[in-house]
């Protein structure tokens, strides 16, 4: 049996930053809560203390741990309102392409009235043209016939 591959289209920007976002938000969701789980066991860490039980060992190890998981959400918290602004920028750009895309059908639109506009008066002055021209073979038969001569004026 052939394994068969189906290409998936290439996803547009807009698109990728929705998933980006999507993926950072996964990513800071993870280490808040890796963070809440320290945060618990410092608690535990400090009744066990209370009672007296507890090792210093074990409490820097959870505090260096704790700083370390504080500065994994920070980094995400960063990557995460970069993300943000990168979709939100794609946003605004695709709201002022709608907007350039209105203005543009309009201003086509309006192109296409004044070349029709143009056209039927160039239809007109055409049929105007032609019976102007009609009449002015008229004149000049009409001329030859009175006076036995064809007319000699200016060539059209």
């Amino acid at each position: 049996m052939e394994a068969t591959t189906r290409a998936e289209p290439a996803a547009s920007p807009f698109e990728q930053a929705r998933r980006a976002l999507s993926a950072l938000e996964r990513e800071e969701a993870k280490a808040r809560h890796g963070l809440a789980l320290l945060e618990w066991q410092e608690e535990q860490l400090s009744a066990a203390a209370r009672r007296g039980v507890e090792k210093a060992g074990k409490r820097e190890d959870l505090a260096r741990q704790k700083a370390a998981q504080w500065g994994v959400v920070r980094e995400v918290r960063e990557r995460l309102h970069a993300a943000r602004r990168n979709y939100e920028d794609l946003q605004r750009q695709a709201v002022e392409l709608q907007h350039a895309i209105r203005r543009e059908e309009r201003a086509v639109a309006q192109w296409q009235r004044q070349v029709k506009n143009t056209e039927e008066q160039l239809t007109r002055w055409q049929r105007l043209l032609a019976e102007a021209q009609a009449r002015l073979e008229q004149a000049q038969r009409e001329f030859g016939r009175l006076t036995g001569f064809p007319f000699a004026g200016p060539a059209p």
